[in-house]
């Protein structure tokens, strides 16, 4: 087969020269193995490396549900939280979390609520002790020459007034407290630290809420499409990530988990369970910078749990992979945590994505319109299990059980207890027959 017509199956040594070297029929192999899907297309065939359907969803199973939105967001509704403990209880517990959880407009409504009732509450004390000392217009032992409590406080506005002056200091000089009643500077002084108090904390809470770190991972941009393809002779699952501010994050790390149901030996499901996937971000493991766009590559070998996931097998899987970011803002030192999730519908075999860097002669330059872009290349079909079998050489063809030096690379010796999938045994079978 000429190198011209490659398919997903054109294997090829190091050296360049084709694996089978002397089958001309590969392709009605292909076409047989296409043959068996319903329709053939859905498998995302790529001849001369362009994809004649890298993604086909009209026979798909429907989206997965997700647990984490493409927006990182936790999507998992909680009901009877509260049959043990009020709802009163839970929130006001905890009362700074609440708060700061709150949206804005919440935020401005409690902090102007907050205001007006604790300045009603002290007016209603003063306009108390004017009323106590016969200060108001309205009391029947009113005397003008008598030196009032406060002075210029003769009825509940006045009250009010003065109540906010003395929270806020505000003193605009007429009305003032006297020395002729005890409880009215001992009332003063009451405000003034239970004033002093609730600003203070007021101003905490929407400083914490200004200075959160949800708004900075906005600028943590995720790939809106992972890829599988070979890198390295091994099949891996590759994403992108970006920091599109100047101002760059510290200690990153980069996990991954991937969520599906599992049956125990017991016979138990066990709903959504986790398995940790091993990233990498080029030869530093899942530490990295963010000073310019990273792809985290997770190599699909014995320990991957995508290792018996083929192509087709994955257009109708049932599994989410969910990646998170999770690193230091450089100007606050706040930890920030940025997740995102794929499902196999967001997921393309076959692809690898194109390269953004660029270096010019004023430095570095990255094409962000580029992000989000692949290209397809040529790719194994099977999985990365049936791979690792393909990449033996038949005995009748090369007249060893060994395989050749410059085959791709052998990691392991393949057991005599492993077997490929049915569909990818009839090809095998056949692809050793006509060699």
């Amino acid at each position: 087969m000429g190198d011209d017509e490659t398919t997903y199956l054109s294997f090829k040594h190091s050296n360049g020269s084709s694996f089978f070297q002397n089958v001309t029929s590969i392709d009605e192999i292909v076409d047989h193995y296409a043959s068996l899907h319903d329709p053939a297309e859905n498998i995302g065939l790529i001849s001369n490396g362009n994809s004649k359907n890298s993604r086909s969803s009209k026979n798909t199973s429907s989206f997965r549900k997700r647990f984490v939105t493409r927006e990182g967001k936790c999507a998992v509704r909680k009901s009877n939280r509260f049959e043990f403990v009020s709802t009163g209880v839970y929130y006001m517990t905890d009362l700074v979390s609440t708060l700061l959880e709150c949206r804005w407009r919440y935020i401005l409504m409690w902090y102007t609520l907050l205001n007006l009732i604790s300045w009603y509450l002290f007016a209603l004390l003063w306009w108390l002790i004017a009323y106590a000392h016969d200060d108001l217009f309205t009391s029947p032992k009113l005397d003008m020459e008598r030196e009032p409590c406060v002075s210029e406080v003769r009825n509940m506005i006045n009250a009010f007034m003065f109540s906010v002056e003395t929270q806020y200091t505000t003193g605009y000089g007429s009305r003032t407290p006297t020395t002729a009643c005890p409880e009215a500077i001992f009332l003063m002084c009451v405000q003034n630290i239970i004033g002093m108090l609730m600003q203070s904390c007021s101003l905490g809470i929407i400083y914490a809420k200004l200075a959160r770190p949800k708004a900075r991972s906005q600028a943590i941009k995720f790939s809106e499409k992972s890829v599988i393809s070979m890198r390295d002779g091994y099949l891996c699952l590759m994403f992108r990530i970006a920091d599109m501010r100047k101002s760059h994050v510290i200690g990153c790390d980069v996990k991954g988990w991937l969520l599906r149901n599992k049956w125990t030996a017991e016979g138990e499901l066990l709903s959504e369970y986790r398995t940790r996937l091993t990233l990498s971000v080029d030869d530093g493991g899942s530490d990295t910078f963010l000073v310019w766009p990273v792809t985290v590559v997770h190599k699909i070998d014995q320990n991957s749990p995508l290792y018996e996931v083929a192509a087709e097998e994955l257009f109708s899987a049932d599994f989410e992979i969910v990646t998170s970011l999770v690193c230091n803002i450089e100007s606050t030192g706040q930890q920030l945590e940025v997740r995102r999730s794929y499902v196999p519908q967001e997921i393309l075999w076959g692809h690898r994505f194109k390269n953004i860097i660029r270096k010019t002669k004023n430095g570095v330059h990255i094409d962000y319109s580029r992000f989000d872009r692949t290209v397809a290349v040529t790719t194994a079909l099977c999985s990365a299990k049936s791979l690792q079998i393909y990449r033996w050489p038949p005995p009748s063809k090369f007249g060893t059980s060994s395989a050749e030096p410059g085959l791709f690379s052998v990691s392991r010796q393949v057991s005599k207890d492993e077997a490929p999938t049915s569909l990818e045994e009839e090809l095998l079978s056949a692809i050793s027959s006509i060699s």
